[in-house]
């Protein structure tokens, strides 16, 4: 595998990201949603919210992650764990696929009441890219507070 983020050969534009994958590249670009700013490459915070219900159903954090697996990956495979930082007694999560499960390859679990886990539930036989959004709604003190995973998965060809 050839780096092309490293060597400079990407064709990215400046207003994205290279992200190198097993014999390639994308070109990411993170960009807030309205409401939102950025605290740094891969976080958006929520800068206000106008009412309870708002404040229940919009993330307080949108928070993007790049993951890279080959063809051959073991299914059930763990991908990704979500909780929040630091955990209380007390604490319950409820974690949800909001988009880009439409086939049905991911699914997610509870580990326990503050720990989750999106796991790759079906092969996925060719290379292929997802945009996956993970809500994880936290139980805390008698509130609700929603965050919000969005995790780029690209599954490249195994080498052999």
């Amino acid at each position: 595998d050839v780096d092309e983020c490293a060597i400079e050969t990407h064709n990215c534009s400046a207003a994205e990201t290279c992200y190198n994958i097993q014999g390639s590249f994308r070109c990411l670009s993170f960009e807030c949603p309205s409401n939102y700013r950025k605290v740094s490459d891969m976080r958006c915070e929520r800068i206000s919210c106008f009412n309870y219900l708002e404040c229940q159903s919009s993330p307080v954090r949108i928070t993007y992650y790049q993951l890279n697996f080959q063809t051959n990956i073991v299914v059930p495979a763990h991908i990704f764990r979500i909780g929040p930082s630091p955990a209380y007694a007390g604490d319950n999560i409820i974690l949800t696929i909001t988009r880009g499960n439409e086939e049905g390859y991911f699914s997610t679990r509870r580990l326990n009441s503050y720990t989750g886990i999106v796991y790759l539930q079906r092969q996925v036989k060719e290379p292929k890219d997802f945009l996956l959004d993970v809500e994880m709604k936290l139980w805390r003190q008698g509130t609700y507070t929603t965050f919000l995973a969005k995790i780029y998965i690209f599954i490249t060809a195994h080498a052999y």
